[in-house]
């Protein structure tokens, strides 16, 4: 009976540990072992979590195969891609194991759901974080401004980031399906933004500005070697074209280029 429950344990942290990356827009690979024959150091259920860094949570087995599946993981989390991965325990195969069975992992990058990275949180900031939480998107807030960027401001953010622009673009990891929306106080803090994500890809990236700010953006950025073809894939000027003023009409139009994306 102790053990069962041990085992309870673990599991409910287990998912509690995949339920917090998910609803955190973190990146993560869930690798299950689909099959097992004969001996081996795990039997076919056995979950783990593979992050974006490489830290794990659970095991499939350890040695050198568990290493082989962390590895695939890591890169699948860039692609988006799934995989179905077969070892055969013998020496000849590599893993590490001389159980003499045979094991197939299947690994998966878990979809992390409508997660929206606001960079600004400015008015047209704080109308679109409201009716993107109120239409299922996970909200997250960066500014470099704390008295802007603050927890009563953002009721519904599921973070807030406060720091310097460059150095939070170029840090953060964030999910192959993240929307972005660009629109911070200054066209410079604009420009660092979009040039430390524009080489990744995600499902949506926008940034507000008119033709001529836009114009502007894109010839430094393409100064300091950005590709033609990467700043064809950013919205800009950012939203469906509703003749939008205000900035819950921008709002608006902002969610709805996502929506009709999705």
């Amino acid at each position: 009976m102790r053990k069962a429950h041990n085992l309870k344990t673990t599991m409910t942290t287990f998912f509690q540990q995949l339920s917090s990356a998910i609803a955190a827009g973190k990146p993560v690979c869930l690798a299950t072992v689909v099959k097992a024959e004969g001996s081996t150091p795990r039997e076919a259920g056995a979950k783990m979590l593979v992050f974006a860094d490489g830290k794990t949570v659970g095991t499939v087995g350890g040695s050198l195969l568990e290493k082989k599946v962390i590895d695939k993981a890591v890169e699948l989390i860039k692609t988006g891609k799934t995989s179905l991965e077969k070892f055969s325990l013998k020496d000849d195969d590599k893993t590490g194991m001389i159980c003499g069975g045979k094991m197939q992992v299947f690994i998966e990058p878990i979809s992390s759901g409508n997660q929206l990275y606001i960079f600004g949180a400015g008015h047209c900031g704080l109308a679109l974080a409201k009716v993107a939480a109120e239409t299922g998107f996970a909200v997250h807030i960066i500014d470099d401004r704390p008295e802007i960027a603050s927890r009563e401001r953002y009721p519904m953010a599921t973070s807030i980031t406060i720091g310097d622009y460059d150095k939070i673009s170029k840090e953060i990891d964030l999910p192959a399906d993240a929307f972005i929306a660009i629109m911070t106080q200054g066209h410079s803090a604009d420009a660092v933004v979009l040039q430390n994500l524009i080489t990744k890809k995600y499902s949506y990236i926008g940034l507000m500005a008119s033709k001529r700010k836009r114009e502007k953006i894109y010839n430094k950025l393409a100064k300091n070697g950005i590709e033609k073809t990467l700043l064809e894939n950013v919205k800009s000027p950012i939203g469906l074209d509703i003749n939008a003023e205000t900035p819950e009409e921008i709002a608006i139009s902002i969610l709805a280029e996502m929506i009709e994306l999705k």
